[in-house]
C-alpha cells in the first residue's frame, strides 16, 4: 500500500488511530512535526489525521495548502473528538472546515476519541474547566446534564472497529477525485 498518514495528536487519540492504521494496512505514518521530511510525491494516497478543537480540525490549513501539489492523489482526512458521532454535527464540522470543492476532493471520517486531562496542556485544561463551569450553571436539560457528566473526567472511546469505513476506503480502488 503506497499510503502516508500524517497525524497531529495533542492527547493521544489521533496517534492511536494512526498507529492502528499503520499496523493494519502496513502504510507509512509520521507525526505532523516531521511533515517537512516527507516526500509526498512518492505516495498515491495521503491521509491527514488530527483532533477537532472548538469546531476546527487542528493543523488542517497546512494540509489544505498542499492540495495543489496533490492533484492526482487519493486524499482523506480523519478527525477525532470527544463528541458523539451525530451525523448533523459531523456535516456541520465538514462544512466549516472544507470548501465544497475540498469536500469533493477529500474524503473525511470522524473517529470518536475521548478526553485525556493528564495529557492536556494548561491552556486546554483551563478551557475545559471554564466549559465544565458553564455547563454546571446551565445544565437544566437532560442533554446538558449528560454532556456535563461526559466532561467531568478523562475517558477513551477509541475503537479499532471504528476504523473499518476508513480502511475500506483506503483499500478501495476509488479514484482520487470522486
Amino acid at each position: 500500500m503506497n499510503t502516508l498518514i500524517i497525524y497531529h495528536s495533542k492527547t493521544g487519540f489521533t496517534k492511536k488511530y494512526a498507529q492502528w492504521l499503520h499496523e493494519d494496512l502496513g502504510c507509512d505514518f509520521i507525526p505532523y512535526s516531521q511533515r517537512r521530511q516527507a516526500d509526498l510525491s512518492k505516495y498515491q494516497t495521503i491521509v491527514f489525521g488530527s483532533g477537532i478543537y472548538v469546531g476546527k480540525i487542528c493543523k488542517l490549513p497546512w494540509f489544505k495548502k498542499q492540495l495543489p501539489k496533490l492533484r492526482d492523489k487519493k486524499l482523506c482526512v480523519f478527525f477525532t473528538g470527544a463528541m458523539p458521532a451525530e451525523p448533523a454535527d459531523i456535516r456541520r464540522i465538514e462544512r466549516e472546515n472544507f470548501t465544497q470543492d475540498e469536500q469533493r476532493r477529500i474524503k473525511s471520517f470522524y473517529l470518536r476519541g475521548g478526553l485525556n486531562y493528564a495529557a492536556m496542556n494548561p491552556k486546554d485544561k483551563l478551557l475545559m474547566a471554564v466549559f465544565r463551569k458553564t455547563l454546571k450553571s446551565n445544565a437544566s436539560s437532560p442533554k446538558e446534564r449528560i454532556m456535563l457528566q461526559n466532561v467531568e473526567q478523562s475517558f477513551d472511546l477509541t475503537s479499532r472497529d471504528d476504523l473499518k469505513p476508513l480502511k475500506d476506503y483506503l483499500l478501495s480502488e476509488k479514484p482520487a477525485h470522486q
